[in-house]
């Protein structure tokens, strides 16, 4: 990571004309669930749906690189199913899509029968090239629909973070 000296933005009044190192943190903005309840990112659909859980953040610059990190202590795959996830991305005004690159197992897989209870973790990045507002939300769905699966264990933590990276 650089540092950045007192000397690099002495005199400068705005964003446009500070040059900061590349690598030096920008933003960062963050949404954390403390403690979620049966609710929260539940579903028995086998189609991906909205967790509900989103970040927003607007780069300052068109070129940052945006980092995305994404925790879920506990998933839980439910009874005789499995459940799937992968990251969406929003950008401006834009229908949200799978971020680019996605595949059926981005964020995490879980199956009833093995590893049922283990989190979901998922660090990716995306390269702005505007300062449309970005939304970043994981979509999940069970694989057979027979029980409910949870992107979150009730009384688990859930936390998604993202981070605007000079370039």
């Amino acid at each position: 990571m650089s540092t950045l000296s007192v000397d690099t933005i002495q005199g400068q009044t705005t964003a446009a004309n500070v040059k900061l190192p590349a690598g030096s943190v920008i933003q960062t903005q963050r949404t954390y669930i403390a403690e979620a309840t049966d609710t929260t990112a539940k579903t028995t659909s086998t189609s991906l749906v909205a967790s509900g859980i989103q970040c927003t953040i607007t780069p300052r610059f068109s070129n940052s690189l945006i980092l995305v990190d994404f925790h879920s202590g506990m998933a839980n795959s439910g009874s005789s199913d499995i459940v799937k996830a992968k990251m969406y991305l929003k950008i401006g005004s834009a229908s949200i899509a799978a971020m680019p690159g996605s595949n059926q197992y981005h964020i995490g897989f879980q199956r009833y029968d093995k590893a049922r209870y283990s989190p979901f973790v998922f660090s990716g990045s995306y390269t702005a090239t505007s300062t449309d507002t970005l939304v970043f939300e994981p979509y999940f769905h069970c694989q057979f629909g027979n029980n409910a699966v949870h992107l979150i264990h009730d009384d688990g933590s859930i936390s998604l973070t993202a981070t605007e990276i000079s370039q």
